[in-house]
């Protein structure tokens, strides 16, 4: 499993809880589904299947990319 925290910036480290529920939703939105931890309920949780494809691990950092970008404008 991994973790990714989404924060307002790298010092103070505040949890930015609107920006990760709307990376979130888009990423359902696209057809990927991630956890949702941590202490504040900012962290992504990661855990693909052991049988993953080089395929589909392309196809699911491409959703997290474009949901990132979307979510930043």
């Amino acid at each position: 499993m991994m973790g990714l925290e989404i924060v307002t910036d790298k010092e103070s480290k505040t949890p930015d809880n609107a920006l990760f529920n709307d990376i979130f939703e888009k990423t359902k939105d696209y057809g990927v589904l991630m956890g949702k931890g941590g202490r504040f309920g900012n962290v992504f949780r990661i855990q693909p299947p052991m049988c993953i494809t080089e395929k589909d691990v392309a196809f699911s950092l491409d959703v997290f990319e474009r949901s990132i970008r979307e979510s930043m404008k």
